[in-house]
């Protein structure tokens, strides 16, 4: 397993999120599987917070409605899931295994004490959290209409919804202030998950591999704690994979998207990729 602890290491280049892998990746498009319920969880929320804060910083009234829905369903997938408990259970994870490294001569002992400190700060943030995530909203009639009409194909139009149109037509900074309060017990949430994920991209070691003819199978070491599988094609690739990963083992096929009518074939052709598999 690769640790980016050391003192020394040529995984420096890193882009926006999701950052890639190492500088084999840079620039490249990175598909990824995470490898158990808990990491689809954490990837699930950090792909609506970023498309929640995108969509935060744009004035227009269309911009408003998607941050809302964007927000509506942050609120309904955390809803059954008891998230703190989740994080916290994670980031103590990760606070055991970086305690283990200490004793590696090559790490970097002041980044590893530093990376652990905000990981500690993390969970004691979390835990004095008070309430259910959705509690800015519970008691907001506001909010709840639009959240149940949401549900119903066009249900938030001008005649269903008279106070909502009346609210998208406020200045654009008012709109974004009450949106902000509405999302405010997400932010430490967002925190969490952006550190985890990290942490976790950076844990593997990117290989380049060739697929033949666009099918590539490997088996996974039972005995480590695999999180997630990264596979990055360059930009202008003609192909995407499909990832069917289990436990102890994964494929990926390399498929052609044609015309996006039909099912995608599979390629019929060598296809060259960076894998990496992350195990923290």
């Amino acid at each position: 397993m690769f640790v980016n602890f050391g003192r020394r290491t040529e995984n420096r280049d890193h882009a926006p999120q999701p950052p890639p892998a190492g500088p084999a990746v840079k620039g490249s498009v990175i598909y990824e599987q995470p490898l158990h319920e808990r990491m689809r969880l954490f990837m699930r929320l950090e792909v609506l917070m970023q498309r929640f804060r995108h969509s935060l910083q744009q004035d227009s009234g269309p911009d408003t409605h998607h941050c809302l829905l964007t927000l509506i369903e942050l609120i309904n997938l955390t809803h059954r899931v008891d998230l703190k408990r989740e994080l916290m259970k994670e980031l103590e994870r990760q606070v055991a295994h970086f305690s283990r490294l200490g004793e590696d001569p090559g790490v970097d002992p002041r980044r590893l004490q530093s990376v652990m400190k905000q990981q500690r700060r993390l969970i004691e943030s979390i835990h004095t959290l008070s309430g259910q995530l959705d509690q800015a909203v519970k008691g907001s009639d506001f909010f709840n209409s639009i959240r149940q009409r949401a549900a119903i194909p066009g249900g938030t139009c001008d005649f269903d919804l008279p106070a909502y149109h009346f609210w998208l037509m406020r200045p654009a900074a008012e709109r974004r202030r009450q949106l902000e309060e509405w999302a405010a017990p997400f932010s430490v949430v967002q925190e969490a998950v952006a550190l985890i994920l990290k942490l976790v991209r950076e844990s593997g070691n990117p290989k380049e591999l060739t697929a033949p003819q666009g099918f590539h199978e490997q088996t996974l070491d039972p005995g480590q704690p695999w999180q997630m599988i990264r596979i990055a094609l360059p930009q202008n690739a003609p192909c995407y994979p499909e990832i069917s990963a289990g436990r102890q083992r994964f494929n990926v096929r390399f498929l052609e998207p044609g015309d996006l009518r039909n099912r995608a074939p599979q390629c019929n052709r060598d296809v060259e990729f960076v894998l990496t598999c992350c195990a923290l």
